[in-house]
């Protein structure tokens, strides 16, 4: 049987999950195309005021407590095996959960190693209209694949929180 902090942290990484997935497929497939059509100007506007506001709190939060509650559910997971409180779980069972904190660092990274970059890139592009379509480009692209990262990190995410809770309890 899993322990509590484990079930905890697999409950917190998949409403984490399901809420940085939701915030960053609204972007995706709703705003960015959008901003596309309005233009690369107003876009970097609206950006750097968001990014000014609480949204500079708001969306690293939400990534960050996603993070740290997938690879925290890893952990868990793993330290319950190591201790015989689960007796019960099969290798296999900790598949989705494993993967999910992979990708969990893999978003981490891309965000951390191309995103943050090209938003400070926009703070001092001013209105150069040529290298703030650069900037469209490349941060549309990669919020793209993130997005594929923080929806398949969710969906695995429920899986291991599904395989947790689904576990015979031990006498």
């Amino acid at each position: 049987m899993a322990s509590s902090l484990t079930k905890g942290l697999a409950v917190g990484a998949a409403l984490f999950g399901g809420l940085l997935a939701g915030v960053t497929l609204n972007r995706t497939l709703v705003q960015m195309p959008a901003w596309e059509h309005i233009g690369v100007l107003p876009w970097a506007h609206f950006t750097r005021a968001e990014n000014a506001g609480l949204g500079r709190i708001f969306y690293p939060a939400i990534g960050l407590i996603a993070l740290l509650l997938t690879a925290g559910t890893a952990i868990a997971f793993r330290s319950d095996r190591i201790v015989r409180l689960d007796r019960t779980n099969s290798r296999s069972q900790g598949v989705p959960i494993y993967a999910a904190a992979m990708l969990a660092a893999a978003y981490a990274s891309v965000t951390r190693a191309v995103l943050v970059p090209a938003m400070f890139r926009l703070r001092a592009a001013g209105d150069d209209v040529i290298e703030l379509q650069r900037i469209f480009l490349i941060i549309a692209r990669w919020d793209g694949i993130n997005d594929i990262l923080h929806v398949l990190t969710f969906g695995l995410s429920l899986w291991g929180l599904f395989a947790i809770l689904s576990r015979p309890t031990s006498s």
